[in-house]
């Protein structure tokens, strides 16, 4: 009969087995299949050599061609010299000088259509002058200006050159700057400090005939210090609100102040001034932004609105005489 073994006798599987060691053959098998990966990687890396073109019947061609382009163009180049007055021993140099300024340009890519221009100029003068139609007198004397025209030629190819030996340059990325200017705009930070949602208990009674809401972004809180004794103060806002007061509030402030200054409603042009002076605004800030600025006062203070009446102006001189 089988006895089965005991607790202690049990042994999980493949504890007491140990693994196999690699052999040697798998080894340099596996290093020899890495070198082979590793090259490949590097040819594929490698630029690769432009096939050369085999000098067959299409190379042949093309030479042939270019060679009977230059010589058609450099005779009437040629004799464009002669007309124009040059030795004949010196015309040759005009041919060269114009057929190996085309060729550069076409290799270099640059300059081609100023060399076209000036080879196809060149050849239509010296057939328009033979046939007595164009730089020539009925003698059949050059003109002054073709001799001038046909001299200029030199110089100017030999400016284009220079042009074309200078290495081209990339333009440098024009940097602009971080710093954005100051403008009146509210920013986000601002925005959601004036859009907080007020309580019922603050908000003024508004009747009818005021003017239509504005929106959140628009409203303006109103300074701690200016608040009747039996306001309930806000609660502070906590979390990502910033300490320091937003430029809304500090014109806000400054315009409040000015109320009291003046002992009347003032004018928009002078809440413009204030806070130039201060600094809070620039000088070419809008009328409606300085609207918004009273308007956010007077919706928190509706009675401010009446100072700009007559009977209240009056009311005033009356008490500051008194």
């Amino acid at each position: 009969m089988t006895t089965l073994p005991t607790l202690g006798e049990w042994q999980p599987i493949g504890a007491g087995s140990q693994e196999p060691e690699p052999r040697p053959e798998d080894v340099r098998r596996i290093a020899e299949l890495e070198q082979q990966v590793r090259d490949l990687q590097a040819a594929a890396e490698e630029p690769k050599p432009m096939a050369k073109q085999k000098a067959g019947f299409d190379g042949w061609s093309l030479r042939i061609a270019l060679a009977a382009t230059i010589g058609l163009t450099a005779s009437g180049e040629f004799a464009l010299a002669e007309l124009a007055g040059w030795a004949r021993e010196l015309a040759w140099l005009l041919p060269v000088a114009i057929d190996v300024y085309v060729v550069q340009a076409f290799r270099r890519h640059r300059d081609v259509a100023q060399a076209l221009v000036l080879m196809v100029l060149a050849n239509a003068v010296y057939h328009l002058a033979a046939a007595g139609l164009f730089g020539v007198s009925a003698s059949g004397r050059p003109e002054w200006w073709l001799i001038v025209g046909v001299a200029a030629i030199a110089p100017f190819v030999m400016w284009r050159i220079h042009r074309m030996s200078v290495p081209q340059r990339k333009k440098p990325a024009v940097e602009r700057s971080q710093e954005q200017p100051q403008t009146l705009t509210e920013t986000p930070s601002e925005r959601a400090h004036a859009a907080a949602p007020e309580r019922p208990a603050e908000r003024s009674p508004k009747a009818p005939s005021e003017r239509p809401d504005r929106p959140q972004s628009e409203r303006g809180r109103k300074p701690s210090s200016e608040r009747p004794s039996g306001a309930q103060k806000k609660p502070k806002k906590s979390g990502g609100a910033s300490a320091k007061k937003s430029t809304t509030v500090l014109r806000r402030e400054r315009a409040r102040r000015l109320y009291d200054e003046l002992g009347r409603r003032p004018e928009w042009t002078e809440i413009r001034d204030a806070l130039v002076a201060d600094k809070l605004a620039d000088k070419d800030v809008s009328r409606p932004t300085i609207q918004r600025v009273r308007d956010a006062i007077e919706r928190d203070e509706p009675a401010l609105a009446a100072l700009g009446t007559d009977n209240v102006r009056a009311l005033n001189d009356q008490t500051k005489t008194a």
